[in-house]
């Protein structure tokens, strides 16, 4: 059990001799002594919510330690002097009856403080325990250092995907939390343990430079890496360094597969159909990849049409409803005809979690069915890779005023390199702030290349890239596959077969890659970024280089001065442009919500409110050209500058490139006059929030990827489980731009479903339910969910389109149902989408009420979803300024070219959710009465 829960938390793709390390930390842990370890105390709390101005403490519990010995211990529950909350009674079991006669929290945190004396205090998240314990007894009781044991953890193990405390005591062994103060304070102690072993096996020379990351600054783990890495140069003998391009050579292999061919270069030969089909056999690759494998007749037809298609250089949307095994029946076709072409096939997906199953589930699989021959990778765009060279000045650069989660973020990066031969920023679980990734990720234009000592093969980014180059099967996301036809190739080896799974959001991520927008955020960010007065920039990072440089440098000096001439003026446009557009959007917006968005139409140009907008528009975009003019001079006076300007002129490129998009947005929105576009603002209420944009969006995606993506294509294979209306694809077709090829190029196949929906799903339409929309919806509504809810005893999941009803019909509910002894949970904002999905999963019992992004991709099999309710047919905000633009062009035939088939997909998206095998069963129950009287 402790091996699988300990397999299943290390992210995927780990390198053998780091799971290895991590599989013996616990056996190690238990009784492992370090020199310089003193008396620590481990403290965990429980409380009656989150916030320590408003809420109490209700238990602490602490032990004291010195090594692996626990020498005493510490436990009372707290009166807070008001009712436990009922959610924080089913969490963790304690009751207002428990906590009579105890000490109040001001009591209890005093003698929680004399038990720990003088001595350092570790709990997990600490800001949260240090919080309440401090408010209650004050800080000058606690004369030790608080230390983080979660921050200690993100560096001592980064290669888990979770640092919760619950996961980490199952990942190790430790004494189960059970949100219980004792039982948690027992798993940290040992836990701790477990970090430092951790610690210890990291290689040599890594922990000095740990500690020795801003120096000055406050942080106070620091101690620990720094007696760690003393102990590691006394059993050493000797004193090691930390290079990060040795430690790069160190953890990567040295092989160098053969690149792939061209497949424009020659005449492919795909396997015979036949053959392919007899590998869905039990006897074939699909046979051997899985034990207990059974053939299904639709995966085999599936694969057939694949390879018809890669043999006819034709494109083709296949349907694969749910069970099919799409992935299986794309992957074998697509490994056989890479093989044997010598050429790579791509898969682009929709998700992250898509391509990781692909990536670390069927391909090794695959893989291994064909003797290990089949070499595949995954691809993400820039931004999800480390910098090495900007990461290593990055942390070098961290001053005596850096905050403690800078330094944990580099410190936890530099720690997940070490063990990390392939990899992304997705795969460490710190959670970076927006400017701190900007700082540390890798980016097209601020990259150095041959400049750079990374490049290529040290480097994650282009290392990968030239792995891609030598693999059969290329994994990448919607996302870079689109963002390589914006950019004409060049991004993506030159793969010329193509699968795209997921397809049914293929038009909206395209649509999103081929965006132009201008934003609030992003041009005060870039601008600042670029030069900000008393808080410094790039221009500044210049001007210092050049008074510390040994040459005369008049010329460049001169240009500084007229970039922040420039800088300075359009800082203050940007506020003007954006305060007139929340001004706008105040007066016209038919929203009642913060958010909103506002079409851009020929009536809003023509108002009063626009003249503002346009003017000031005008006058910034004047400004940002002045900004790219000096930029690009001072961007050659760099070069001309030598090697010291290296870095500084590489981030000034990549700042100077976010300003061109910018611009372009800005003045395709402004001018309005380009009608292959639908112009909108995006817009939020708020006067404290700045996240406004300017948007021009291309209405016909089917078009771009007809001219631009299919000419340098030899087959494009589209599938899911939902992209076809019944039988008809014609608003598939048309969205990716099939239907502008001719009528030969490609073909369509719809695939049942493997599954007996007859007899393992039930649909129910109450037929006696108000209209969406009218007096007494919302009542029969909250009638209909109660009934089912308490019917079904938990186990359901509702699906919303409407967030404001979401939340009033749980906050009436949630008691109602919890007195029934069904557990009601809701997706509010800012929870974790990830969190709210293992914890449904989790308990079979437990029901949630969710919004768009449960819709699709969400897995729940057997009893712990045996319901799904549907409260609106998911039809499009009649707002939405793309839905706005189409009915204007093409009148009412809009809605049913359109809006009528989104809405049945998505509802086959939601109806997907309920039977993931051949042993579920299910309800779904649509709640809107527009079925039974709209026809």
């Amino acid at each position: 059990m402790k091996t699988t829960e300990l397999s299943r938390l290390i992210v995927p793709g780990t390198d053998p001799d780091v799971i290895e390390t991590y599989t013996s930390l616990a056996a190690r842990a238990a009784d492992a002594v370090f020199g310089f370890e003193d008396e620590i105390v481990f403290v965990d709390i429980e409380t009656t919510g989150f916030d320590a101005d408003r809420d109490a403490i209700i238990e602490i519990a602490a032990l004291r330690c010195k090594g692996p010995e626990i020498l005493d211990r510490f436990h009372t529950m707290v009166d807070p002097g008001r009712p436990v909350p009922i959610e924080i009674t089913k969490l963790t079991g304690i009751e207002d009856a428990m906590l009579e006669g105890a000490p109040g929290p001001e009591g209890a945190a005093t003698q929680f403080a004399q038990f720990a004396g003088g001595r350092d205090i570790v709990a997990h998240n600490v800001s949260f325990d240090r919080g309440f314990l401090t408010r209650a007894a004050g800080q000058a009781r606690f004369r030790g250092e608080w230390l983080d044991s979660l921050q200690l953890a993100l560096v001592a193990l980064p290669r888990m995907s979770s640092h919760r405390l619950y996961d980490l005591a199952l990942a190790f062994g430790a004494h189960k939390p059970t949100h219980r103060a004792t039982e948690d304070a027992e798993a940290l102690a040992f836990l701790w343990r477990v970090m430092l072993c951790g610690l210890d096996a990291m290689p040599p020379g890594l922990l000095t430079h740990l500690s020795l990351l801003a120096p000055s600054a406050p942080w106070p783990l620091r101690k620990i890496l720094a007696h760690m890495a003393a102990a590691h140069a006394s059993g050493r003998g000797s004193k090691a360094s930390f290079d990060l391009k040795e430690a790069r050579r160190h953890r990567i292999p040295t092989d160098k597969p053969e690149a792939m061919r061209d497949a424009e270069d020659f005449e492919c030969e795909c396997p015979p159909v036949e053959q392919i089909v007899a590998e869905f056999g039990p006897e074939g690759i699909a046979g051997r990849m899985y034990e207990g494998f059974e053939p299904r007749e639709e995966q085999a037809r599936m694969a057939q049409a694949v390879t018809e298609a890669f043999a006819n250089g034709a494109h083709a949307a296949i349907e694969a409803g749910t069970g099919v095994g799409k992935s299986v029946a794309y992957l074998v076709p697509a490994a056989r005809f890479a093989m044997t072409n010598r050429v790579s096939v791509g898969v682009a997906t929709k998700t992250n979690s898509l391509m990781d199953q692909l990536v670390y589930s069927e391909l090794p699989a695959l893989a291994e069915a064909l003797n290990g021959e089949l070499r595949y990778v995954s691809l993400k765009g820039y931004e999800h890779y480390p910098c090495l060279r900007k990461l290593e000045r990055f942390a070098s650069e961290l001053g005596d005023a850096a905050p403690e989660a800078e330094i944990v973020a580099a410190a936890a990066l530099l720690a997940w390199i070490a063990q990390s031969s392939w990899g992304d920023l997705d795969a460490t679980n710190v959670h970076w702030r927006r400017e701190v990734k900007s700082a540390v990720a890798a980016a097209v234009a601020d990259c150095t290349r041959k400049r750079c000592r990374y490049y290529p093969n040290l480097c994650y980014l282009h290392g990968v890239r030239r792995r891609a180059c030598s693999a059969h099967i290329v994994v990448t996301n919607h996302a870079l596959l689109f963002r390589d036809v914006v950019a004409q190739g060049g991004i993506l080896p030159p793969v010329r077969h193509w699968i795209v799974d997921e397809a049914h959001s293929a038009e909206s991520e395209a649509r999103k890659q081929l965006t132009l927008e201008a934003g609030h955020t992003e041009l005060s960010v870039t601008l600042s970024a670029l030069h900000s007065k008393g808080r410094g920039g790039v221009i500044d990072t210049v001007r210092r280089k050049v008074r510390s440089s040994a040459g005369t440098h008049g010329e460049l000096l001169a240009e500084l001065v007229t970039i922040e001439e420039a800088l300075n003026s359009a800082s203050v446009l940007v506020g003007s442009l954006f305060d007139f557009v929340k001004d706008l959007g105040a007066k016209v917006a038919d929203s009642g919500y913060d958010s909103c968005d506002v079409r851009v139409d020929a009536q809003l140009r023509e108002s009063g409110g626009w003249g503002p907008v346009e003017s000031v528009g005008k006058s910034l975009a004047r400004k940002l050209e002045a900004v790219l003019d000096s930029g690009r001079r001072l961007v050659t006076l760099l070069e001309q500058g030598g090697g010291e300007f290296t870095d500084p002129r590489a981030d000034l490129a990549g700042l100077l490139t976010r300003v061109a998009d910018q611009l372009e947005g800005l003045v395709t929105v402004i001018a309005g006059d380009a009608a292959e576009y639908v112009y909108w603002l995006s817009l939020d209420r708020r006067r404290n929030v700045t996240t406004e944009r300017l948007i021009a969006a291309r209405l016909d995606v089917g078009e771009v990827l007809a001219e631009e993506f299919y000419p340098g294509t030899h087959s494009v294979v589209f599938t899911s489980a939902t992209i076809a209306a019944g039988d008809d694809f014609s608003h598939f077709t048309r969205a990716v731009g099939l239907d502008r090829l001719a009528s030969e190029a490609w073909t369509s196949h719809r695939l049942e479903s493997s599954y007996d929906f007859e007899n393992q799903m039930a649909v129910f339409v109450p037929n006696d339910m108000a209209l969406p929309n009218t007096p007494g919806y919302l009542t029969d509504l909250e009638r209909l969910l109660e009934s089912v809810h308490i019917a079904m005893g938990g186990s359901t999941l509702s699906l919303f389109t409407n967030r404001r009803d979401m939340d009033a019909l749980y906050r009436a509910l949630e008691p109602k149902l919890e007195d029934a002894g069904v557990s009601l949970i809701v997706q509010s904002r800012g929870v974790s989408a990830k969190r709210l999905r293992d914890e449904f999963v989790a308990d079979e019992a437990l029901s949630l009420f969710a919004t768009k992004s449960f819709w699709e991709g969400f897995d729940a099999k057997g009893d712990t979803l045996r319901c799904v309710v549907v409260p609106r047919l998911p039809f499009g905000r009649p707002n939405d300024p793309l839905a706005q633009e189409r009915e204007e062009r093409e009148g009412r035939a809009a809605w049913k070219r359109y809006a009528l088939p989104e809405a049945v997909i998505e509802l086959k998206q939601a109806a997907g959710r309920l039977i993931r095998s051949k042993t579920d069963t299910g309800c779904l129950v649509i709640a809107d009465a527009r079925v039974l009287h709209k026809g």
